[in-house]
């Protein structure tokens, strides 16, 4: 039975190859450096596995998040990107994180409108403040606009469930999701879009994520 284990070995490491090839994260649009004199910001906020980022919904162009009609009120605008069963509850458990990451499935983005400032929203999580150039700004909010799925007759994004607020939901997003393609890589993804350089295909987890973002802000809210 020697030759059935190396059987099953092999064919383990061709479907990790497989969706190592598959991993299809929106790529970052600029590389320029976030000083002093930033004139944007972005919040990164530890929601339990996940990680939130919240922008000003003033500082997203209009038009580029086809979402920001349903979030008119909002002062800020987090967004956080996970799989399409999981993230909104829907599968949770062993299985359904075996199944959300041992092969290719789809996913979706939670869009919450934010009244206030971000810390006072999210009283009881960690909260990073990162200075973003508007370069590094645009190519965030480009990142984002990337992880929806616009329908092309009517230019909306299908609403796919409702989120874990009374005013947030799951909007649908292209992108696959799978182990090295995860709700964190997502994550540091955006904030390497944003000039922060997060190591995203490093990023399994969100103490990664956080520790990325406070080297290039600052931690206002949670433990250091």
């Amino acid at each position: 039975m020697q030759w059935w284990r190396s059987l099953l070995l092999g064919a383990g490491a061709v479907w990790l190859v497989v969706l190592a090839a598959r991993c299809h994260l929106p790529r970052r649009s600029v590389s320029a450096g976030g000083g002093p004199d930033s004139t944007g910001v972005i919040y990164v906020v530890q929601h339990g596995w996940h990680a939130g980022i919240a922008v000003r919904r003033a500082d997203v162009p209009a038009g580029r998040w086809p979402v920001l009609d349903d979030v008119a009120d909002a002062q800020y605008v987090e967004v956080g990107w996970g799989e399409a069963q999981y993230y909104p509850g829907a599968s949770r458990g062993v299985w359904g994180a075996l199944r959300a990451g041992a092969w290719p499935t789809g996913s979706v983005v939670h869009v919450v409108p934010i009244d206030r400032p971000v810390p006072d929203r999210f009283p009881a999580r960690t909260v990073v403040r990162v200075p973003v150039s508007p370069a590094e700004l645009d190519a965030f909010t480009t990142f984002v606009a990337a992880s929806f799925a616009v329908d092309s007759t009517t230019g909306r994004v299908p609403t796919a469930a409702p989120g874990y607020y009374a005013d947030s939901r799951f909007y649908a997003s292209p992108l696959p999701y799978h182990v090295f393609n995860n709700c964190n890589h997502w994550a540091a993804a955006a904030l390497e879009a944003a000039g922060c350089d997060a190591s995203p295909r490093w990023a399994f987890t969100v103490g990664q994520v956080i520790s990325r973002a406070k080297a290039c802000g600052t931690l206002v809210q949670g433990e250091g």
